[in-house]
């Protein structure tokens, strides 16, 4: 059976221009909150701390409550995704309410209740507390949630695999897009749209043997915004920490692609198969790399009869006039049924584009008896030359890139500094990436991330930067980091 993904449809967000002026600052795109009208509650609700983090204890002392009678206390929060159209166009991130029972008591004859909550997993920023009886909120405070980061480890070789983890980042606007820099240079985006705030970053420990500086910060336009001090929303803070590099020799000098990982919320879903009744079509392996061997079974198809494999591809671009469309390719045409209408069908997978399934058809007398789809996944083809004095100019190439706003670009780092991005449409999936050497003499690491290539969505600003939370937040099909290293010599 063919992978399946999941589609997210929902409402876009955050369509707002922002500049750096103290009055567009306060303007976070949260309308609905600013719309709202205050309406007299019958009660007071007073807490032991107005802000913290998640995990934290807090008290809740209500008042003026009706007597005697149960209430509800609810925790009110988001649940984000990334929005696309047509299984190809990147719209931008939606949120809606979700939110949550926390417990269950009874006010006492006076109307008074007192307990305790445990602030949950969720998004970082403001939050209502709300105590229902009723079916009606008869009480309310306000808690704000910090949002926390941490790395682990703090030290270890070259190509040590560094976890840069946050929760509670935010929902709106400010803070919900977030950066690391790696020694004073960008190395790329940290999110936390579909897991509910939670955010996991993964980068490679580089340079030299010593300490590494790695910065933390929030920006809604695509970079670090540093001097937070100044700005009307200075309640976000930085997060700093040190890496240090205990020996030049990696952990590997192998270049490597990593498993593809599910993408957020579960990605994208393909129309089912259409099969024609009794026709069955499988495939011994549901994606691979350019080359590699996969085999095509099919059963139910008329006995004794010739049949053709079609291969469904893009073609084209989205720079020239020309632009882009479908194309259909014939894999085999000289394959037969046998006596009870079976096959089967081993071929190479083709030299094409990765990200979405490529639809595969099974033919009999140009008519479509049953279908199945496989993906490209992306691959390392060479490095040439993998090593060399500083001034080397060398190629990486790379077969298996996609052709969507969301898997057409990858982004490039080298030593974690974010040197520019890459694409393969107009080339059928093959890139032939040229970087010149630099730096100190050792493995200077190369890495290459998903990215985003473009959308509706103004800001926050997503496009064309590594997104470091690749394995779990990144919209469309689950793409995979690809590592490699070059060795730069006297």
């Amino acid at each position: 059976m063919m992978k399946r993904y999941t589609i997210v449809f929902s409402a876009l967000l955050l369509l707002l221009l922002v500049g750096c002026s103290d009055k567009e600052e306060k303007s976070t795109g949260d309308k609905k909150d600013t719309q709202q009208k205050e309406v007299a509650l019958q009660g007071t609700l007073n807490l032991s701390a107005d802000k913290g983090r998640i995990g934290d204890e807090v008290k809740l002392t209500a008042e003026s409550l009706m007597p005697n009678e149960p209430l509800t206390v609810v925790w009110t929060d988001m649940i984000g995704k990334y929005e696309m159209e047509e299984n190809y166009s990147f719209i931008g991130t939606t949120y809606e309410p979700n939110d949550q029972e926390l417990l269950t008591a009874q006010a006492d004859s006076n109307g008074k209740w007192e307990g305790t909550i445990t602030i949950p997993q969720g998004f970082g920023d403001d939050h209502d507390i709300l105590i229902h009886q009723k079916d009606t909120v008869v009480a309310k405070a306000n808690y704000f949630v910090e949002t926390v980061f941490t790395m682990s480890p703090e030290s270890g070789p070259i190509g040590t695999e560094i976890t840069i983890k946050g929760e509670g980042l935010s929902w709106k606007m400010y803070g919900s897009l977030w950066h690391l820099n790696y020694d004073n240079k960008y190395t790329g985006m940290i999110t936390g749209v579909s897991t509910k705030g939670s955010a996991t970053a993964v980068i490679r420990a580089t340079g030299n043997k010593g300490d590494h500086s790695i910065t933390i910060e929030s920006g809604s336009s695509g970079s670090p915004y540093l001097n937070r001090s100044e700005s009307a929303i200075n309640y976000i803070h930085t997060e700093n920490f040190t890496f240090n590099v205990t020996n030049e020799q990696p952990i590997t000098v192998e270049s490597y692609v990593e498993e593809a990982p599910t993408a957020a919320g579960g990605g994208i879903e393909l129309d089912p198969p259409k099969n024609k009744k009794g026709v069955t079509v499988s495939l011994n392996k549901e994606e691979g790399i350019v080359g590699e061997e996969v085999t095509l079974t099919a059963n139910g198809l008329p006995k004794n009869e010739n049949v053709s494999i079609d291969w469904h591809t893009m073609v084209g671009n989205r720079v020239s006039a020309a632009g882009y469309g479908e194309k259909v390719n014939t894999l085999e045409k000289s394959l037969k049924t046998d006596a009870e209408g079976s096959l089967t069908y081993t071929f190479a997978i083709p030299d094409d584009l990765g990200g979405l399934p490529h639809l595969i058809d099974v033919k009999v007398k140009d008519e479509v008896y049953g279908q199945t789809a496989l993906r490209i996944l992306p691959s390392i083809v060479s490095i040439t030359p993998s090593s060399g004095p500083v001034g080397t100019k060398f190629v990486v190439e790379i077969k298996g890139s996609g052709w969507t706003e969301f898997d057409n670009a990858l982004a490039v780092t080298y030593d974690n500094s974010y040197v520019g991005y890459i694409c393969g449409f107009n080339s059928q999936g093959t890139i032939k990436l040229p970087l010149v050497a630099t730096g100190d003499t050792g493995h200077r690491a190369i890495d290459i991330y998903p990215s985003i290539y473009k959308g509706q969505q103004i800001q926050p600003n997503l496009y064309l930067n590594p997104q470091l939370t690749y394995r779990d937040d990144h919209p469309g099909t689950g793409i995979p980091a690809l590592r490699m290293y070059f060795e730069v010599t006297e």
